[in-house]
């Protein structure tokens, strides 16, 4: 797994690949944790080249938006079924924003 933050104008985008499961997971949180050190007002999580997202994906993106808080709008994008599936079962496509292309996830901004 990779995760590479790069910014779209102001607007900080969290780009991560392969898998994420438990031992990738720990990279992922490790990301996302300095994606929302200096808390941006909004932050995209681009999962659209993730292949697997398992259980300990799903806790660490619950833990980025109990991170967040209030103060930081997450906006998912998945747009293929491994990744869609698990954000439905957990629920956690009620709490995150989840859009289907990087594209749509930066017009709603």
């Amino acid at each position: 797994m990779t995760a590479a933050l790069r910014h779209h104008g102001r607007t900080p985008v969290l780009h991560v690949a392969g898998e994420i499961d438990q031992l990738s997971a720990p990279v992922l949180r490790g990301a996302l944790d300095l994606a929302l050190k200096h808390r941006p007002p909004v932050l995209v999580v681009d999962l659209g080249e993730v292949r697997l997202l398992a259980v300990a994906g799903l806790a660490a993106l619950t833990a980025a938006y109990l991170r967040a808080g209030g103060r930081t709008r997450l906006l998912v994008v998945a747009g293929h079924r491994a990744v869609l599936r698990p954000l439905r079962i957990a629920a956690l496509d009620r709490l995150v924003e989840v859009r289907h292309c990087l594209g749509e996830a930066l017009g709603t901004l």
